[in-house]
């Protein structure tokens, strides 16, 4: 072909309008009258986005018998057309000639253009010498990150890293980085400086701890729509820390008692529970659950139901991943099954102190003497009389009954309205008597 002739040095004026000159020696079709003349404004500059079509217009005056080429400098030039002859891709470049109303006008149209037809194009006339008109094609392309950017990216915790985004386009894009949680980006260290956003296609962070853990968003730009943005997660490693969220918890036979601990760690632990050294599964009566938060947090939690006494002792919760091991201890006490908040109930007379006690008690007291009339009858008559007999007991149970369908106690301090004198019964009747009250109320 006549491309084929064309030198391998970077394209020339001379040498794009070789092509032409010997088609026109070899079809003898230069005029011998005045020369041809391409008007101006023609094959002006065109600049397209990346997929639209591209047309370029020649406007000759007086072509006589001359022809019209277009030809691409490329290296070697390419000649697209010649006359009214497409020599490349029809579904490329379509030729319209001897448009407008002097049928002067020759249309050179680029379809679906990319990247590869920007530089410049000519239309050029076959005269001697040869006339031409060179217009420039840029295709404008939206940015493009590379697919060869990780996704992720693993660092051990205190170690640097780079993060990187490469985008292509034109104009070449710029960079810039955030994070998907919109908090500040850390450059050195966990509490160094730093800036909710990043300029720049590679990121790098020193003195990598587990709060710069997260998603990190490049996004390209370049003023031609749209902009492109890549994700890339950042994954700091780093050895568990355990924390028992109470070191002792409390627990009566027969209860419930609820164990927790919290975990930080990346990759997630393993988590287990021990007791004496020994690990813990589930069961009926042992349950172990647990729910994540953030990145690297956890909750992990051991409830053992209806206690007994072989349950009370200490636990470890142990959490372990390819970086090391960590636990906490957690201590389960027995506490009384007839422990009260306010008060340890102690008999009047019986010759122990009573211990807890508090204003709540002196509260009940009051409210007490206001309702003296609720006090069993015959109480503190006659104390000197003698011991009473089994009827009198049963009169005292009696009347018992009949206070408790009027008032019944609900507090210690009512209980010990209630009161027995311990100087008129043997002190064997009235512990006797207090602990029928004591069975009978369910204290």
């Amino acid at each position: 072909m006549l491309v084929d002739g064309a030198s391998s040095s970077p394209p020339t004026s001379s040498s794009i309008l070789v092509l032409p000159t010997i088609l026109c020696h070899l079809f003898d079709a230069c005029s011998r009258g005045a020369p041809p003349t391409i008007q101006q404004p023609s094959m002006s500059s065109a600049v397209a986005l990346l997929g639209q079509d591209v047309d370029f217009t020649c406007i000759v005056n007086d072509l006589g018998s001359h022809m019209v080429a277009f030809v691409k400098a490329d290296s070697p030039p390419r000649l697209l057309s010649f006359d009214e002859k497409v020599f490349r891709r029809r579904d490329k470049y379509e030729l319209k000639p001897r448009l407008g109303d002097l049928h002067n006008e020759w249309v050179l149209t680029i379809k679906n253009v990319q990247e590869s037809d920007r530089g410049n194009y000519s239309c050029q006339i076959n005269t001697e010498p040869i006339i031409l008109s060179t217009g420039e094609l840029d295709v404008k392309v939206p940015p493009i990150v590379s697919r060869s950017t990780p996704a992720a990216v693993e660092v051990r915790e205190g170690n640097n890293v780079s993060l990187t985004c490469k985008a292509d386009g034109n104009p070449t894009p710029t960079v810039i980085w955030r994070r998907q949680d919109r908090q500040i980006i850390r450059y050195n260290g966990a509490t160094g400086f730093g800036a909710s956003v990043f300029h720049g296609p590679i990121l790098h962070l020193t003195k990598v701890s587990r709060k710069h853990m997260s998603e990190y968003v490049c996004v390209a730009s370049n003023g031609i729509p749209p902009d492109e943005s890549w994700t890339v997660k950042l994954l700091v490693t780093f050895a568990p820390l355990v924390q028992a969220q109470s070191e002792t918890v409390q627990a009566s036979v027969g209860s419930m008692a609820r164990m927790v601990c919290t975990t930080e760690a990346w990759p997630r632990p393993e988590m287990g529970w021990e007791k004496d050294g020994e690990p813990i599964y589930e069961s009926n009566n042992v349950a172990m659950t647990h729910t994540v938060s953030g990145q690297y947090h956890s909750v992990h939690i051991l409830e053992i139901r209806n206690v007994q006494n072989s349950h009370f002792g200490v636990y470890r919760c142990v959490a372990k991943n390819d970086n090391g091991i960590h636990h906490s201890q957690v201590t389960l006490n027995q506490i009384s099954h007839n422990h009260f908040s306010h008060s340890n109930l102690i008999p009047e007379g019986s010759g122990m102190e009573s211990v807890g006690y508090s204003e709540d008690d002196e509260d009940d007291g009051e409210d007490d003497e206001e309702e003296g009339s609720d006090e069993v009858p015959g109480e503190h008559e006659n104390d000197s009389q003698e011991v009473p007999s089994s009827p009198s007991q049963l009169e005292f149970y009696s009347q018992a009954r009949r206070h408790e369908s009027r008032n019944a106690p609900t507090t210690h301090s009512e209980l010990r309205a209630i009161q027995v004198d311990s100087a008129s019964l043997p002190s064997i009747l009235l512990i006797s008597i207090i602990t029928i009250f004591f069975n009978f109320y369910g204290f």
